[in-house]
């Protein structure tokens, strides 16, 4: 079974609105730029979506390195469905 990478704009404590994205629903990596942060869609969304903390960015990445599931660090393009999705 793939898994799906998938992408929601939300706030991140003390960075602002960024571009979150994530793995099976496990956060992996952000983006600050590429959008505009005052776009009321974006900024709707991120209102919706909840507040993440870079702290929780790290302990998530930490468990998908401990797993070898870090789409960033590790070959995973056969296990990925939308692996054109994850980001540079």
């Amino acid at each position: 079974m793939k898994v799906r990478i998938t992408s929601k704009f939300c706030h991140l404590k003390n960075v602002g609105i960024v571009k979150l994205f994530f793995i099976s629903g496990v956060p992996f990596t952000f983006e600050e730029e590429g959008f505009d942060p005052e776009d009321p869609i974006i900024v709707a969304e991120a209102t919706v979506t909840p507040e993440f903390s870079m702290d929780d960015i790290f302990r998530w990445s930490d468990y998908l390195i401990a797993e070898e599931c870090h789409p960033l660090l590790f070959d995973m393009e056969d296990y990925v469905e939308n692996y054109q999705d994850v980001p540079d």
